[in-house]
């Protein structure tokens, strides 16, 4: 309901039972995912720019936020769904014609895309054990000439940030597959066209028109 009285008047909401149809609102979906991504890493590189200007750790809180929700959002494009979910993204998918590039190699990009996934696999959507974090108990002992005291803590380390390198990976990984999903986008685009049919969107449009 809310979709559609947020359409223009002269649009036409294409059904999903029109071969291809599904598949495109997929790729629309992922590419607005990933367009996430983006704006959540440039948030990220602006609060680490600061802090390296300022000399100064800021909005800690802040910053866990955002790098848990670039990893969620990034990975839920390569997550395979139930029936009748969206269709997912293969990270194959940047190496076909992909340009020859000075500053980075592909096959870099691919292990940065395997570093998240596992990233989000084992620690930020579960509890596996991993890499990323320790949580441990510990004794500490008082002892003041006469008496000694024991006190039961604990300390936590835990992994939620990139630095500068990880960074711009995420953002060119990032940009590729945006420009990869595009490419399909267009593709799905022509084909659903071709599904319609001229005559028949031509029938619509007119009818719609009409009605404005």
């Amino acid at each position: 309901e809310i979709l559609l009285n947020k359409l223009p008047s002269n649009s036409w909401l294409i059904d999903e039972e029109i071969k291809f149809v599904k598949q495109l609102n997929g790729y629309i979906s992922i590419n607005e995912d990933l367009e996430n991504v983006k704006e959540l890493i440039a948030e990220l590189s602006e609060i680490r720019e600061r802090e390296k200007q300022n000399n100064i750790e800021e909005r800690r809180l802040i910053k866990r936020a955002l790098f848990t929700n670039a990893i969620v959002t990034y990975a839920r494009c390569f997550n395979f769904t139930k029936k009748d979910g969206r269709n997912s993204i293969d990270i194959t998918l940047i190496k076909k014609d992909f340009p020859t590039q000075k500053e980075f190699e592909i096959n870099d990009l691919i292990r940065f895309h395997k570093y998240i996934m596992e990233y989000r696999n084992t620690f930020i959507s579960h509890a596996d054990k991993n890499i990323y974090e320790t949580d441990k108990a510990h004794i500490e002992f008082e002892y003041d000439g006469q008496t000694l005291n024991s006190i039961f803590s604990h300390y936590s380390i835990k992994v939620f940030s990139f630095d500068e390198v990880q960074l711009k990976n995420f953002s060119i990984l990032t940009n590729v597959l945006l420009l990869k999903v595009d490419q399909k986008r267009r593709l799905l685009i022509e084909k659903v066209k071709n599904e319609i049919g001229n005559e028949k969107l031509l029938e619509i449009g007119l009818g719609i028109s009409k009605k404005n």
